[in-house]
């Protein structure tokens, strides 16, 4: 059996080894120090679920018209999903400024009301009119989107 001694010993070097990397750049400010790294996981996260964002959008133009009830469920979870963004975004922003939260509003009633209205039409749809209605319906969620980008926030 191994001495409490060599135990402890060996706990030791080995929270060193797994906490080192984490301490690596402990030599910039500590104003910086976190930030950065902080806000680099945060864009990297970003691109990542807009590479994600993306994919589905093109998965979406495959939707085919004998497709169009799971295409519209499809929507449906985008749209509510999009809602809760709406929510945290306009929190955040609410620090901001009346204005920056007047802004947001206005941007996200004007997409929201654009979305339901080609979503309404993507339930009327006929076979001939399936792609361009499905075409609108996806340029309606992606503009949703962009209302509550980041960029959009903070103008």
């Amino acid at each position: 059996m191994l001495s409490k001694t060599v135990l402890m010993a060996g706990t030791i070097m080995m929270s060193v080894a797994v906490a080192a990397p984490a301490y690596a750049d402990a030599q910039k400010s500590s104003d910086q120090a976190g930030s950065m790294a902080t806000d680099d996981a945060m864009k990297s996260d970003a691109e990542k679920m807009g590479d994600k964002a993306k994919a589905e959008y093109e998965n979406a133009k495959d939707f085919t018209y004998e497709e169009k009830n799971e295409f519209l469920a499809w929507v449906e979870e985008k749209s509510n999903q999009l809602g809760e963004k709406y929510d945290e975004v306009s929190a955040r922003v609410s620090d901001d400024s009346e204005d920056a939260v007047d802004e947001l509003a206005e941007a996200w009633d004007g997409a929201k009301e654009n979305l339901n209205e080609a979503y309404e039409d993507s339930k009327d749809a006929s076979a001939e009119t399936w792609e361009t209605v499905k075409a609108k319906t996806l340029e309606a969620l992606d503009n949703a989107e962009q209302a509550l980008s980041d960029d959009h926030a903070t103008e």
